[in-house]
């Protein structure tokens, strides 16, 4: 009896210890995964904090960086020192909030514009597949008509689709630099991408036809982004210029018509916002 006593507290004491063992690896691996989050946060808020510096005018020229295909300019809610509003802590003014989507069609019926879309955007983004993050990415809140202005391509799989957006659909495209961080040599459709916590599918990959400077992009339907943020903030505008019809633009024309485009486009968003507002539409 005495010896039946003895193996069975040994072995209370082995599960005991194996027990302790598997949640000090668990708890070792949630502490490695936060901190691998918190340090991708906050090196890629430096990073993206000095290219926002560049963008403002206080770095070299040759640094400055387009956001998106050499035909598209991008307008964003800014506050007037030019700095670029953070809304993920508080809410934005209900003002602004569904502006770029109201003035669309004006946009659009501007002279040298293509195509319009309204979009959200987050920098500081939690981008995951297993244990490799995007830190210096991005991910954009998007519908069906954004990468026709924005001037992207699909490369692989397919695009955003209308009913992805209307059924709130958990799926996801990636550019070519996102997808080469996430899965190297190999097809990224198909196979999912955990965007702050919840899983995406990857249903194409996007890039643009000319070199962009920056990190890689995640593209979500705009219908999901009040599950990973918060919903009730101001959206971007991006527009798809048009090359006028008499002579080739060179590089100097283009910017010339980027910034004469973007200037008009935020005076026509900023027309709407109230007198007294701290926050305004400028160009990026």
């Amino acid at each position: 009896m005495g010896g039946d006593g003895t193996l069975k507290n040994k072995k209370h004491r082995f599960v005991l210890a194996v027990l302790v063992l598997l949640f000090a690896v668990a708890v070792g691996f949630v502490a490695f995964r936060l901190g691998r989050r918190e340090g991708d946060r906050n090196g890629g808020t430096e990073e993206q904090a000095g290219g926002r510096g560049n963008e403002k005018g206080n770095g070299p020229e040759d640094e400055k960086e387009t956001e998106f295909g050499s035909g598209s300019v991008s307008v964003a809610p800014a506050l007037f020192d030019g700095t670029f509003c953070d809304f993920s802590l508080e809410p934005a003014p209900p003002a602004l909030v569904s502006l770029a989507d109201r003035l669309i069609p004006e946009l659009e019926r501007q002279e040298r514009v293509e195509a319009a879309a309204a979009y959200y955007r987050r920098d500081d983004a939690a981008v995951y597949h297993g244990m490799d993050g995007l830190p210096e990415g991005s991910v954009l809140g998007v519908g069906p008509d954004f990468l026709a202005a924005a001037g992207f391509r699909v490369e692989k799989g397919r695009g955003l689709s209308e009913r992805d957006v209307e059924e709130k659909r958990r799926v996801a495209l990636l550019d070519g630099r996102a997808a080469q961080v996430f899965f190297p040599g190999a097809d990224p459709v198909g196979e999912t991408v955990e965007v702050e916590g919840r899983l995406y599918q990857v249903a194409g990959v996007v890039d643009l036809s000319e070199p962009r400077t920056g990190g890689g992009l995640v593209l979500v339907p705009e219908s999901t982004w009040g599950e990973l943020y918060q919903y009730e903030e101001p959206r971007s505008v991006v527009l798809r210029l048009l090359e006028p019809p008499e002579e080739a633009l060179t590089d100097e024309g283009w910017e010339v018509l980027r910034k004469e485009t973007g200037t008009g486009a935020a005076r026509i968003l900023n027309s709407m916002v109230p007198e007294g507002e701290a926050i305004r539409y400028q160009m990026q």
